[in-house]
């Protein structure tokens, strides 16, 4: 894996319990697993955000649809007679 140093700040709380919790050697790894983790989480944000951005666009293009939920229920209907004439 290819790596680089860096220098961070922490506010001194944090970085006391960083260094009560975490076993020395194992500090960067956690930190950097970490940011990997807050990394994905905003990735998804955005990719939520963009979601939500075309969902309008496509409301105001085309309407909202209606609710297929009724006619579902029905073929269900039909199709469970079907079979059971079919017995």
């Amino acid at each position: 894996m290819d790596t680089v140093r860096v220098s961070l700040v922490f506010p001194r709380e944090l970085w006391n319990e960083v260094k009560r919790r975490v076993p020395a050697g194992e500090r960067s790894c956690t930190i950097a697993e970490a940011t990997a983790r807050e990394m994905h989480r905003r990735r998804r944000l955005e990719s939520l955000t963009r979601l939500e951005a075309l969902q309008q666009e496509l409301r105001a293009k085309y309407g909202e649809s209606t609710s297929s939920v009724e006619d579902i229920r029905e073929m269900r209907e039909e199709r469970d007679a079907e079979i059971s004439d079919l017995r």
